[in-house]
């Protein structure tokens, strides 16, 4: 691939809250892109992005959306019968994570994509952060650490950046989507849709700091809110991950590091706020004003387009693969946690 003389030309599958707050306002103030078309299961919703953005074209359906495109941007919640579709037309794709909840589908469309010579690049935002590799160089080789997300301010931010009379989607909305057949436990589906909904970017975090990272012990409250999960890296270091339920209105997204000499802590900011509010804590003191990690991603993805790969990094494909594997291998080793005594 080579760069063309004009922009990158994208379609956009999806309008909700990713689209207006993150994607949209960075891919069409860009001069590397250029939005072509917009398309949503609710005709209104893309119409809106569409005005708010100054996108030309509300596609009908995926063949008129894909018309002249040079990649399929999927914002949807569901993305493998979209991501065929865009294979299939020979369009480079962008999806948002997860892939899907069954790695061997995210593994047959990555090696689709590639023996097609075309990219499917995964929005693991997360890989590109400057303040999780901040902390990655002041610890490069860890030797524990914690990884903790409790979030309970999504759904009102994403509430927030939708134009009046439109609700965020939520993944109760979406068609069922395929499981791997070997989690015969309904507790062990519902902790892979928490690792991999809610718990994506800290096992991208972990995947990128411990390569080598084994799962130990898995455990799903009896509520099926909270996880809580023991790993190990290649010598024995001990991770523990926690993903939880929380009251509305409350918020935490941190990763600490240690290793022999120095260790490293990130809180990040709260979702669709500013990144510049990530702090990174180490023996030195603290760091922040830390740019934003989406226009990091989006600068990849068009250096990709191009045929320039970043040498440092996993391709995108593969990392999702990594991280799917990593959740599917906790969800298969999960326990259900033992009911609160009511005495």
């Amino acid at each position: 691939m080579s760069s063309p003389t004009r922009p990158w030309r994208l379609a956009v599958a999806g309008c909700g809250a990713a689209a207006f707050g993150l994607h949209l306002p960075l891919l069409t103030s860009s001069t590397a892109f250029e939005v072509t078309a917009l398309a949503d299961r609710d005709p209104a919703r893309a119409r809106a992005a569409a005005t708010r953005f100054a996108v030309p074209r509300v596609a009908a359906n995926t063949k008129d959306l894909l018309d002249g495109a040079d990649m399929l941007v999927i914002l949807t919640g569901v993305h493998e019968d979209l991501i065929e579709g865009a294979l299939d037309g020979h369009v480079h794709v962008f999806t948002e994570k997860p892939v899907g909840l069954d790695v061997t589908g995210t593994r047959k469309l990555a090696a689709r994509a590639q023996e097609a010579g075309l990219l499917l690049e995964v929005g693991a935002m997360r890989a590109h952060d400057p303040a999780l590799h901040a902390a990655l160089a002041a610890v490069p080789n860890p030797a524990g650490g914690w990884l903790i997300k409790a979030d309970g301010v999504d759904e009102a931010a994403r509430r927030r950046l939708l134009p009046p009379g439109f609700s965020p989607y939520t993944f109760t909305d979406d068609p069922t989507q395929a499981v791997p057949e070997q989690l015969a436990d309904p507790h062990q589906v519902t902790a892979l849709q928490i690792l991999l909904w809610q718990g994506y970017h800290l096992l991208t975090a972990l995947a990128l700091a411990v390569p080598g990272v084994t799962p130990a012990a898995c455990t799903l409250d009896a509520d099926g809110q909270s996880l809580h999960a023991l790993l190990y890296g290649p010598a024995a270091e001990p991770f523990t991950l926690v993903i939880s339920a929380t009251a509305p209105g409350r918020f935490l997204e941190q990763i600490h590091f240690s290793g022999s000499v120095d260790a490293a802590t990130v809180d990040f900011a709260r979702p669709y706020e500013p990144p510049t509010e990530t702090r990174v804590t180490t023996a030195t003191g603290e760091q922040s004003g830390f740019p934003d990690p989406f226009a990091t991603m989006w600068q990849a993805v068009s250096d990709r387009l191009a045929g320039q790969c970043p040498a440092d990094l996993p391709t995108s494909a593969a990392l999702a693969v990594r991280v799917e594997d990593l959740a599917f291998a906790l969800a298969a080793i999960c326990r259900p946690g033992p009911h609160p005594r009511k005495d």
